[in-house]
C-alpha cells in the first residue's frame, strides 16, 4: 500500500470518527438543553400558596385591592391606609411566597406612620397567572402597583418608598432605576444579576456544575421568555437610583444569595447608600434574627427619606 493511499484511508477514518463524535456531542448537547429547559420550566410554574394570615390578624383596617398590569395580568393586594397625607411604602415579596409573608413588617411600618401597600406578584398568592420569571416580568407588576397608588386621589402624599425581599428586591432596584416616582429603596437578599443567580441556584439545589449548564440555562431562559437573563441585572441598574437613597441588606450566612451580591450592589450604587450585612442570618432571615433592629432600621430609613 502506497503512502498516498494510507494517507487517504487515515483521512477517511478520521472524518468518520469526527462525524461520529460530532453526532454524539450534538445529541448530548441537545439532551442537556432539553433537560435544562424542562428544569427551568418546572421552576417557573408555581403553585398558588394561600395567605398565611391577613391584616385582620393585627386588627388593621385595610382594603382588598385589584389592579391590572400593562400586559393584562390581574393582581391582588392589600392597602393599609393610615392617612391621605402620609407617604406610602410598597412591599414586594420573594419568589414562591406571597404578600402575607410581609404582613408583620407591614404592620410595623404602618404603625410608624405610613400607608402600606402589599401585593402578590404574578403567579403568586391571589394574583393571576402561574408563571414567574424571577424578576423580569415582575417589574411590570411593581409598575402596576405604582400606577395604582398614583391614581388614588385620596392618597395626596405621593412620596413613595419600596421595600423588596429577594426577587422582590431585584424588582425594586431595577424599577427604581427607571422610575423617579420611587423616592427611597430598601433591598434585602437581592441577587446582583439573574444569570449568575440561576447558575448558583442550579449548583446549590441540583448539584449541577457551572459548565456546561451556565450555557444551557441562559439558552433555556431565552427560549422561555425571549430575553437574555444577563440583561436582568440590579447591579447594572443600581447606579441610576442616585440621588435617591438605597439601603442594601443581606444575611451574612445566606447560601442562596451570598453576601458577595450585596457588596457588589453597594459598590455599584452611588450615594446616598447604606449597607447592612446581618450577622449569622441566612436568606431573608434578618427580620427574624434581629427583629427590633431590623424593623427600626427600615422605619428610620423611610422616615428620614420620605
Amino acid at each position: 500500500m502506497t503512502l498516498f493511499l494510507r494517507g487517504v484511508i487515515l483521512i477517511i477514518v478520521g472524518l468518520k470518527f469526527l462525524y461520529g463524535f460530532l453526532k454524539v456531542s450534538f445529541a448530548l448537547s441537545l439532551g442537556l438543553l432539553v433537560f435544562t429547559f424542562f428544569l427551568l420550566f418546572r421552576n417557573t410554574m408555581l403553585s398558588h400558596w394561600p395567605d398565611k394570615t391577613s391584616p385582620a390578624f393585627y386588627r388593621l383596617a385595610y382594603e382588598e385591592i385589584g389592579f391590572t398590569t400593562r400586559d393584562g395580568v390581574k393582581l391582588r393586594g392589600w392597602l393599609l391606609g393610615k392617612g391621605s397625607r402620609l407617604p406610602t411604602v410598597i412591599l414586594c415579596h420573594g419568589l414562591g411566597t406571597n404578600k402575607s409573608d410581609l404582613i408583620s413588617l407591614a404592620n410595623s411600618i404602618y404603625e410608624a406612620g405610613f400607608n402600606v401597600f402589599l401585593f402578590d406578584f404574578r403567579g403568586h398568592g391571589e394574583s393571576r397567572n402561574r408563571i414567574t420569571s424571577f424578576g423580569y416580568l415582575e417589574q411590570r407588576d411593581l409598575e402596576g402597583a405604582i400606577e395604582y397608588i398614583f391614581k388614588r386621589q385620596d392618597l395626596e402624599n405621593k412620596n413613595l418608598g419600596v421595600f423588596g425581599l429577594s426577587m422582590g428586591g431585584a424588582v425594586a432596584v431595577m424599577m427604581a432605576a427607571r422610575d423617579p416616582r420611587i423616592k427611597a429603596v430598601v433591598s434585602d437578599s437581592t441577587y446582583q444579576d439573574l444569570y449568575s443567580s440561576m447558575v448558583h441556584h442550579a449548583k446549590v439545589f441540583y448539584s449541577l456544575p457551572k459548565f456546561p449548564f451556565n450555557i444551557f440555562l441562559r439558552l433555556a431562559y431565552i427560549l422561555r421568555f425571549g430575553y437574555d437573563p444577563k440583561k436582568i441585572s440590579p447591579q447594572e441598574a443600581i447606579s441610576q437610583i442616585s440621588p435617591r437613597p438605597i439601603l442594601i441588606i443581606n444575611g451574612e450566612k445566606d447560601k442562596q444569595v451570598p453576601a458577595e451580591n450585596a457588596y457588589a450592589l453597594f459598590n455599584k450604587a452611588n450615594t446616598p447608600k447604606e449597607l447592612w450585612v446581618v450577622p449569622q442570618a441566612g436568606h431573608g432571615e434578618g427580620y427574624y434574627r434581629h427583629f427590633e433592629q431590623y424593623q427600626s432600621r427600615i422605619i428610620e430609613f423611610f422616615q428620614k427619606n420620605l
